[in-house]
């Protein structure tokens, strides 16, 4: 029965990678709407996925104002915001793949603050992410405009916000689903109050934009969240881990297949770079 159980739990955390693979397509798909009003939507519906889940398990969601609880909530919120925020200034698959760069973070300041101790696969697999980064944005050596640059600053430092909310992560002993649904309602509240007091107008929404919201909600900006959690805790973590890496290579192949970028050596060379280095960033945190 064990078995079972932990191939059942592994597939929801496989389902959680190809989830997370649509990411920058969604996410590139959204760029026409305020990204601070879709999270609001997005978040609200993966609270209300986590509090289903809870009622189905007889568990009880953490207390909105507890101070761990509003801390995850301002990061999951502050992730999400860069990185939708950066479709608007630079081309969706260089963001897409910068962002994937939040292994290598996560190992750096994990190493500097939180006691990893990943030791030297560690740090080559950050510096292989960051090569693999730096052939994508200097193919066109200093010809980046402005808007570009910041773009790309936005995904890195989104890069850098996961790594931190996951190193802090680690740490956290309350049940996961039951803070998780809290930490996903405090985000959506934090968002909304972000929309109506910068930007309160109400977009016209197709049924395109629609239909993306709705998917980020209940996938990569949301039930992924869960799906991942049970994955990890109840499924074979070492082979989620590994396969984890795959998220750039689908997210790329599929953004390419929407037509939203032009195949490119140096797309796959980056594919490659970022790729090879979360292995060895994943080796590294099993040592």
């Amino acid at each position: 029965m064990q078995g079972q159980v932990s191939v059942r739990h592994t597939g929801l955390g496989a389902l959680a990678i190809l989830s997370w693979g649509t990411l920058g397509a969604l996410g590139a798909l959204s760029a026409s709407l305020p990204p601070h009003l879709v999270l609001t939507f997005c978040f609200a519906i993966a609270a209300g996925i986590g509090w289903t889940i809870c009622r189905l398990t007889g568990r009880t969601p953490a207390r909105l104002l507890d101070g761990r609880v509003a801390l995850f909530a301002a990061l999951l919120a502050a992730y999400h915001l860069v990185y939708l925020e950066a479709f608007h200034h630079a081309a969706p698959i260089p963001v897409s793949l910068i962002n994937y760069l939040w292994p290598a973070c996560l190992i750096i300041l994990g190493n500097l603050f939180f006691r990893l101790h990943s030791g030297w696969p560690g740090y080559l697999g950050a510096a292989l992410g960051f090569i693999g980064v730096g052939v994508l944005i200097g193919k066109d050596g200093l010809a980046l405009q402005s808007s570009e640059v910041f773009g790309y600053g936005l995904a890195l430092s989104g890069a850098l916000l996961w790594a931190l909310f996951s190193n802090l992560r680690r740490h956290e002993r309350f049940d996961a689903i039951a803070s998780l649904t809290t930490i996903c309602l405090g985000a959506s509240l934090l968002c909304g109050v972000w929309w109506a007091a910068t930007d309160a107008h109400w977009p016209d929404l197709a049924r395109r934009d629609i239909g993306v919201i709705l998917a980020l909600g209940v996938g990569p900006a949301g039930g992924a969240f869960f799906l991942w959690d049970l994955g990890m805790r109840q499924g074979h973590a070492a082979l989620l881990g590994v396969l984890g890496y795959s998220a750039p290579v689908l997210s790329t192949l599929l953004m390419l297949g929407l037509g939203m970028g032009t195949p490119g050596w140096e797309i796959f060379v980056a594919i490659a770079f970022i790729t090879l280095g979360g292995a060895v960033v994943q080796f590294g945190a099993r040592t």
